[in-house]
């Protein structure tokens, strides 16, 4: 991750457990990022990012969950500064899930060095075009 003078707020939109806590504290090693939440739920997340200046929001969407497509179709109209990176289970999720919005969409099972140059793709080199990086 290439360093520079830029200070962004970062939102995590996941359930508490093992994924938000790895979330965490790979985004927490990122020097750029100056202010990380977190969040559990959609109506959580509109709220956050309304009252915060978010610039990149990572997503996790559980197939129990597609209300979060909502969520983030809200965000990309209102907020369209946020870079949204969605984490699915699968393509199918991948493909619908680019369809609402997503800056990016990762299948989970990645290595950390993939989120990490997804973050800078859409965060550090302002490449505002839809962008696929689960290949």
């Amino acid at each position: 991750m290439r360093v520079d003078g830029t200070n962004i707020s970062a939102l995590i939109v996941a359930k508490p457990g093992q994924l938000r806590e790895g979330l965490q504290a790979l985004l927490s090693t990122i020097p750029q990022i100056s202010h990380l939440g977190q969040v559990d739920d959609g109506c959580s997340a509109l709220k956050f990012v309304a009252q915060h200046s978010i610039r990149l929001m990572v997503l996790d969407l559980e197939p129990s969950n597609y209300d979060l497509l909502t969520t983030l179709a809200k965000i990309k109209a209102s907020y369209p500064q946020t870079q949204v990176l969605v984490l699915v289970d699968n393509e199918s999720d991948q493909q619908i899930t680019a369809t609402a919005g997503a800056d990016a969409v990762l299948i989970k099972g990645f290595q950390a060095p993939k989120l990490l140059a997804a973050i800078e793709e859409l965060v550090f080199k302002n490449n505002l075009s839809r962008l696929d990086v689960s290949s």
